[in-house]
């Protein structure tokens, strides 16, 4: 089915970036928020059905790379099962 649909200017420019985040067109996007509204409750979708992958590996490295590199490692100690469970020997 083939549907026309008027958006405001604001709409448009408020919706934009966000289907650019994902890589995709407004209209893509558009037709992707209309198809998981249309699913039946309960039938779970991943991202792994809605993008190619790689569009996948893409987001992934992004949100990879988003994380600071500075953040100092945990030692050995503080990731041990003693100091998670104190009270167990």
């Amino acid at each position: 089915m083939t549907l026309t649909i008027e958006l405001p200017k604001d709409v448009e420019a408020a919706l934009k970036p966000e289907a650019q985040a994902h890589g995709v067109t407004l209209e893509v996007w558009l037709q992707k928020i209309a198809m998981e509204r249309a699913r039946p409750a309960g039938q779970m979708r991943s991202l792994q059905d809605d993008v190619t992958p790689e569009e996948w590996i893409r987001q992934f490295h992004e949100w990879a790379g988003s994380h600071d590199r500075t953040t100092p490692l945990l030692s050995d100690e503080a990731i041990s099962r003693e100091s998670i469970y104190p009270d167990r020997t």
